[in-house]
């Protein structure tokens, strides 16, 4: 079961920097026809939810809440261990072995890091389906990418490019 952890204070010094992260979650996972979408920020060994956008799972997925790195998918995708484009998690066994596959459940899920400007990873930008999705692919990865290319910028700056590159 998630945790809860303090709000991040960079999301909510700038009402208008989280309300365009907001829409910016809503917008990508309504395009990718995607159930869930969230912004995570790595705190210790957990990833912190910052922003949510989940209609109908609020009460499974709220910003604050906080899982252990090795329950969740980031920490795998940034490992190597996973692609950042999972179309059908059945298809990776490292996916179909974390509980949370099962709990959500997870079908499809699209994860790419956010960084800060000096380029190392503040959290994740990712969006998943209950069901497997093989119509996505690198023209939806790209996008993803590129928007939180614009996430890392609008709370931290302008970022090296250099460092944007795909997991």
């Amino acid at each position: 079961m998630p945790q809860q952890s303090a709000p991040l204070s960079v999301l909510t010094a700038s009402p208008a920097d989280s309300a365009a992260i907001q829409n910016t979650l809503d917008t990508v996972r309504e395009t990718l026809g995607m159930e869930v979408a969230y912004l995570s920020e790595f705190v210790q060994e957990r990833a912190v939810f910052r922003a949510v956008s989940a209609p109908g799972l609020e009460a499974m997925i709220r910003p604050s809440q906080s899982m252990d790195l090795r329950e969740v998918y980031c920490k795998h995708i940034l490992d190597g261990g996973l692609p950042s484009l999972i179309t059908d998690t059945s298809q990776h066994a490292i996916a179909t072995d974390l509980p949370i596959t099962q709990m959500i459940p997870i079908g499809s899920h699209l994860s790419v890091p956010v960084r800060r400007a000096d380029g190392s990873v503040f959290g994740m930008f990712c969006f998943l389906s209950r069901h497997a999705r093989p119509d996505l692919g690198q023209e939806e990865l790209t996008m993803v990418l590129a928007q939180s290319v614009g996430v890392g910028t609008r709370l931290f700056g302008a970022t090296d490019r250099a460092t944007d590159r795909e997991c």
